[in-house]
């Protein structure tokens, strides 16, 4: 482990995660396929757009079966507020693909063949939906991990094996679900890209970017 401190960084970031966890549609439920789709709208847009888009979407179309069978034009009309309307094939391919299996994969494999589903979105969902141990970083939650452990920043996350060996060897073996929302909870309102509010953080005592910027 690169930083001797690693029980801290576990310790005091749940803690203040039970504290401070933010409340979304998606983690308030345990259906498989309603994580999954999160995920995948999830990416590139901001949580609280999603929320929206979320309700909307499955008020329409409330599982796999309805959605595969949803016109792609119709489901781009739900999901435009998001900006990205090509997910609007990518959700159908990927609801068809889950009807016909009859159940969200619940293996690392199974879930990166579905369509749209990357290496985030397939480790999100299994630590939210099936509450399995995988590393799971993005542009965003790799700021903490950056500045905590002292790592490259320049590297693109998805790309970065020095940040995920990091990711897998900082995150504990229980309640995977509950610490990759700290994670992302602490990066969305406390570790900011520009100016991080440090003095709010319950990392602040042993991380490096704070020490050297202090």
């Amino acid at each position: 482990m690169p930083d001797p401190n690693v029980r801290s960084f576990r310790r005091d970031l749940s803690r203040w995660g039970r504290e401070n966890r933010r409340s979304f549609p998606w983690r308030e439920t345990g259906d498989p396929f309603r994580i999954l789709v999160a995920e995948v709208l999830l990416q590139r847009s901001r949580g609280k757009t999603v929320a929206r888009v979320y309700e909307r979407l499955f008020a329409r179309w409330p599982d796999a079966a309805s959605l595969a069978r949803a016109r792609v034009d119709t489901i781009g009309t739900v999901i435009r507020p998001l900006g990205l309307t090509r997910r609007a094939g990518t959700l159908k391919e990927m609801a068809a693909v889950v009807d016909g299996l009859g159940e969200v994969p619940s293996t690392l494999d199974g879930l990166l063949a579905l369509p749209g589903v990357g290496p985030y979105a397939a480790g999100a969902t299994l630590a939210v939906a099936f509450d399995k141990p995988a590393p799971v970083v993005d542009g965003v939650t790799a700021r903490v991990y950056r500045r905590y452990f002292g790592l490259d920043p320049a590297v693109p996350a998805s790309s970065d094996p020095e940040l995920w060996r990091v990711v897998a060897e900082a995150s504990p073996a229980r309640n995977n679900k509950e610490w990759n929302w700290a994670v992302l909870d602490l990066a969305s309102s406390v570790c900011l890209p520009k100016v991080p509010r440090c003095h709010l953080c319950p990392l602040e005592a042993h991380c490096r970017w704070s020490q050297a910027h202090g």
